[in-house]
This record gives C-alpha cells, structure tokens and sequence, in this order.
C-alpha cells in the first residue's frame, strides 16, 4: 500500500490536520473496488462501536478492536492496525478514557483515506 498525503486545497504534502486526504494506492494484486469496500464498510461500523462505547460494552469494543487490527493488517492498514490493537487492550482493561480517545483516532483515520485507481 502507498499514501499520497494531500492537503484541503489539493496540494500534495499538506499536513493531516484540517480536511488534508491521505490518497491511498492499492498495491498490485489488491484490487480497488476490495479496498475501498473494506474502508466503507468500516466507516459504517464506527456508529456499532460508538453505541458500544456508550453503553460501556467493553467486550464489544475488545472485540471491534481485535477485527480492525486483524482486518487493518491484512489490507496493509498498519494506522487501524495499531489503533485496533490499542482500543483491544483499553477494552480489556476496561479504560474508558482511552476507549474514547482510541475511537476518536480511528475515525480520524478513517475519515482521511481516499482510495484512488492506478
């Protein structure tokens, strides 16, 4: 997987603050379409873990961690990787701050890919 980090304006290189994008390539073998599914489908599951963070259902939570690392890594995601792994273990120690703020960098990184066609 390769990044193109762009800015709001549309310049490349612009910082990830902001409305910058992060354009996504897919590397050869991983066609588009299953990665831009992939990023769909978890942007549409950050409500699921939103109502589980709110209802304090740290299984759930543990859980939707431990996918988006596993699922983070076979897609060449190494951000929702890591970010899987740390809202995995702030679940399993039942540590709701760092839930929050886990899920808070999720969706901030899910929000900035964009995935282009070679």
């Amino acid at each position: 997987m390769s990044y193109e980090q762009v800015s709001a304006d549309g310049k490349a290189n612009g910082n990830a603050k902001g409305n910058a994008r992060i354009l996504v390539h897919p590397p050869d073998g991983l066609p588009y379409k299953a990665v831009a599914t992939y990023l769909d489908n978890c942007r549409k599951g950050l409500q699921p873990l939103k109502d589980g963070i709110e209802r304090l259902d740290y299984d759930f939570v543990r859980v939707y961690g431990h996918r988006m690392k596993g699922c983070g890594a076979a897609y060449g995601f190494p951000e929702l990787t890591e970010t899987g792994a740390s809202l995995e273990q702030a679940a399993k120690a039942g540590n709701a701050q760092e839930i929050r703020r886990c899920a808070a960098v999720l969706e901030a990184h899910l929000e900035s890919f964009e995935v282009v066609e070679a």
